[in-house]
Formats: C-alpha cells, structure tokens, sequence
C-alpha cells in the first residue's frame, strides 16, 4: 500500500479541519493510501513536519496559503521530491485559485487523486521561501496583522475591513528596482512581486499575463498618486486587471533587486518579513511539483 503525509494546520479559515480530517483520511484510504496525520501547532511547524515526509509516496497539507508555504519551503530544504497535495482550508486561498485547485473539500480531494504532478517555479527573497506573492506598501500590513478569528469569521472581508483602516497611515515607499534589463527609482504606493493569477483575492490575471512555470516573477509598481482622481484610477486598474494604466508598471523578470531607504516590512504569502533595505529576488525554477488535474 501506498503512504501518505497528512500535515494538517487545525487553525487555518474556519477551524473546518476538525470536522473535515476523518473525511479526508477515508477518502486517501478509499485510493489506497495508508495516511499519517500530523497537526501544526505553531508558525513554521508546517516545514518542519515535512522532514517527516521521507519515504512517502506522496505529502499532503490542509490550511491556508501560508501552511503550503511553509510545506513547500520544508520540501526545498529537506531535498525531497514528491508530489504536493493541496487542500485549501484558508481564509482567501489565492494560490489554490491560481492554481485551478477547487475550494470545496471533494473537489480538491478529487484534484489530488486524480491528478498529475505539475513542476511550478517559487521565488527566493533573500534566502525565503515564497510561492505567491510578496507585497510591500499599501496593505501589506493588513495581511499579517489582521486576527486570526477575525479571519476565520469573515474571510476576505476581514482583510478588506483592516485594510481600509490603513489606507489613512499608507506613505509611499522610496524604491530603487534593478531588473538586469531595466531600473525603475520613485516612490510607490505598492510593490508586487508575484507568481500568481490572482493577487489579494482583488485582482485576477489571465493565462496570457501570468505562467506559473515559465521562470518569470510578474513585477507590479504603483507610483505615488499625484490627485485623488488618480488614485481612483488605480483601484479602477486594478479590479479590472488593466495593469498597463497610467502610473503603473506590469513587466515579467527572472530576478531583481530592491533597495530603499525605508525598510518596512514586506508580507510574503501573507506572513511579515523584514529586511534591512536590501531584496535579492529571484526565482526557483520547476521546484517542487503539485498535484494538479
């Protein structure tokens, strides 16, 4: 019989975790997987279960965006190779709708045991792990300060609700960007560096704008809003994904760096990460596979 690494976050979204395991285990059974379960309990727990996954034929996580983070980054740094399953049980989940995983429970459940391990490219910020997307300035506080049970109640509303209060308290950040073909200095009300289709669970990028395996970050900039109107202007954009408007910049790059006079925090798929003013960015190609249908 074939064996599989449940690592289950019981926190992530809605707790549904606790009244979904007996489900998830049966149907892993049912497909002839003899299934171990290892709960997180704390941040980073994820990766380090994953040191558990050698001998396995296939590693499984249930949680948010971040609990697949931590797992992918455990899978890089622990030199295994095996296919992801991914059960999003989260508060938005953008990288599963980036990926075409389904939100509901048989449905992700069917992705993974019907699907093909597919190779998708994650970035390295100075060493760390993300596979989505790290965001500096205009709500990029929102997505590590709001409460956990505020999350777990009202989902990506919650998020909206934290970051308009931020909206007030928001400067632009002095960036210099250095992209190997180009360099862009300015202030920026938002820097995003991203391999996904679907971007705060607001904007939502085609398969002509974005390829998860094609060893390109997309590399969003907005500039400093001169007048109000201009600032309506870019939530207009960005909800209709019109990345090309006046005062924004959309280009695909391997790799940059970053440097600022200011070193406020980045969020990388949706955790804090501080720095010292200095980002090397770059992508991993092809790095670990997902089960994907």
């Amino acid at each position: 019989m074939k064996k599989a690494l449940l690592i289950a976050n019981p926190k992530s979204g809605k707790q549904r975790i606790q009244t979904e395991l007996f489900h998830i285990v049966e149907r892993l059974a049912g497909a002839g997987f003899a299934t171990t379960v290892v709960l997180t309990e704390y941040r980073g727990h994820a990766c380090e279960l994953t040191a558990l996954a050698a001998g396995y034929d296939m590693l499984v996580c249930t949680g948010g965006d971040g609990t697949l983070n931590e797992v992918i980054s455990g899978v890089m740094a622990n030199g295994l190779d095996m296919p992801i399953g991914y059960i999003p049980l989260g508060s938005t989940n953008d990288f599963a709708g980036s990926l075409g995983i389904p939100g509901e429970l048989d449905g992700a459940l069917d992705n993974i045991l019907e699907g093909r391990p597919v190779p998708i490219d994650v970035g390295s910020f100075n060493g760390r792990i993300f596979m989505d997307v790290g965001l500096l300035g205009i709500f990029s506080r929102t997505c590590y300060e709001t409460p956990q049970d505020m999350k777990n109640t009202l989902g990506f509303l919650a998020y909206v609700l934290e970051g308009i209060r931020e909206v007030p308290t928001v400067h632009p950040v002095p960036l210099r960007i250095e992209t190997g073909d180009a360099v862009y200095e300015g202030e920026y009300l938002a820097c995003v560096v991203s391999n996904s289709r679907k971007l705060g669970g607001v904007v939502s990028l085609s398969d002509e704008q974005v390829s998860l395996s094609d060893g390109q970050f997309e590399l969003l900039l907005v500039e400093k809003d001169k007048t109000p109107l201009q600032l309506a202007g870019y939530i207009h954009a960005l909800r209709t994904a019109n990345l090309t408007a006046e005062g924004m910049t959309f280009v695909s790059v391997p790799s940059l760096r970053i440097t600022s006079s200011d070193d406020q925090p980045w969020t990388l798929d949706g955790e804090r990460a501080d720095w010292q003013g200095t980002a090397d960015i770059r992508v991993i190609p092809n790095a670990v596979r997902i089960l994907m249908k």
